[in-house]
């Protein structure tokens, strides 16, 4: 079996599962944020007798309305936090970050298992070896009733990225080659897992970039074969469960990437698969550079946003919302957010900022912007004739240093 197909066996309590098979799976871990969660769930859960499963396996985390911007933002903000105080979950995150990022950094997520989320990219844990889908809100409820979740097995993709990372690579730049060259639908309900000397390099700030973007290509979910050793080294939740990576005679695709050729890459709107060479739209004038989002806003993408950075003045605006407390604690003490500000950076309070199109740095008419956010579709940071261009931090940083698209080739 493929790696998502083992981790989802042991789910279902089967010896084997195939692409295809439909299972009843128990679920290891339900989360959701004050987007998806108690305001569209508590009126189901109270049909449904109101009560968890396993409060120990509920993740609850405020992130998209903090801080409020508006009254009703802050009656969401409200709701969401006497709910998670009358129901007493261990696991609530009340302004401390993006639920995605909180998940790996406070070691909830874990390899083998199986993770359910009301969100899209709930698909970002399997930066650590977990399946990780997302479901509606409806079907959340039920789940924090039941425990379990109905799946259909996916086929699993390979994409494999030979080669070393260059220092003017980043995995922002590995997911848009994968985009442009197979589109943005090439994974629809298939389990995308990469691998390659390229991918074993990354650290899991970088590698839940390349699950998380996972479901812009139309996968079930993304996933990256466990790390058990080193900095980022993770424990299994079952330790006997085989978590290597897949096999790719069992695979139904193998798509192979050279490292080597890549460039860095910029998806300009109004899509996340029309992707361009950055060295090719150096014409292209901006109005604003964002870096934040659960893609974008770890201390791995505002540390590679400051090595650009140092020394230099932006002649932009620049909008920098970390993902979360923890990574403006990390960025403090090293010295990144000084580097950030000294260069003319704003900084904002962690969450998801801009990205969900909510506040914290909205788009008006017309206006260009340059983003490490997840997408790129129109209305998505603001109103809906704003240009969005997505790229990595290093080239978010050298375009908010030359007020126009650039390839960070040109100022490292």
């Amino acid at each position: 079996m493929t790696l998502t197909e083992r981790i989802i066996a042991r789910a279902a309590g089967r010896s084997t599962v195939a692409p295809g098979d439909e299972v009843w799976a128990t679920v290891d871990l339900a989360v959701m944020h004050d987007s998806s969660g108690p305001r569209r769930i508590a009126p189901i859960l109270d049909r449904l007798g109101g009560r968890f499963w396993d409060p120990e396996r509920v993740v609850l985390a405020i992130d998209h309305f903090t801080p409020p911007a508006t009254l009703t933002h802050a009656e969401i903000v409200g709701f969401t936090r006497a709910w998670a105080r009358e129901r007493a979950l261990r696991h609530f995150f009340d302004g401390e970050g993006v639920m995605h990022n909180l998940l790996l950094e406070e070691g909830l997520a874990r390899p083998g298992m199986l993770i359910v989320g009301a969100d899209s990219h709930t698909c970002t844990a399997g930066a650590v070896g977990a399946v990780a889908v997302g479901v509606g809100a409806t079907e959340l409820a039920t789940i924090l009733v039941t425990g379990e979740v109905w799946l259909r097995v996916p086929p699993t993709v390979l994409v494999r990225f030979d080669g070393a990372m260059p220092a003017y690579l980043t995995a922002r730049d590995l997911a848009m080659a994968v985009l442009q060259s197979l589109g943005a639908d090439f994974a629809i309900y298939r389990a995308v897992e990469y691998v390659g000397e390229a991918v074993e390099g990354l650290g899991v700030d970088e590698r839940a970039v390349l699950t998380n973007q996972a479901v812009e290509m139309g996968a079930k979910n993304g996933i990256i074969a466990p790390r058990f050793e080193g900095e980022d080294r993770v424990v299994a939740v079952d330790a006997a469960i085989d978590l290597s990576p897949s096999v790719p005679e069992e695979c139904e695709a193998v798509h192979v990437f050279q490292v080597a050729d890549l460039s860095p890459l910029v998806a300009v709107p109004p899509a996340v698969d029309q992707v361009r060479p950055a060295a090719a739209l150096e014409g292209i004038t901006l109005d604003r550079a964002y870096i934040g989002s659960c893609a974008g806003g770890k201390a791995e993408d505002l540390r590679l946003a400051a090595r650009v950075l140092r020394g230099r003045r932006v002649r932009i605006p620049l909008v920098v919302t970390p993902a979360t407390q923890q990574v403006v604690r990390s960025c403090l003490a090293d010295g990144t957010l000084q580097t950030l500000i000294d260069a003319g950076a704003v900084l904002q309070a962690p969450g998801c900022g801009a990205c969900a199109g909510l506040h914290s740095g909205l788009l008006g008419p017309g206006e260009r912007c340059v983003a490490t956010v997840t997408r790129n579709t129109p209305g998505r940071m603001g109103h809906r004739t704003a240009e969005i261009y997505l790229a990595s931090p290093l080239t978010v940083a050298a375009s908010a240093v030359t007020g126009r698209l650039t390839d960070p080739r040109e100022v490292l």
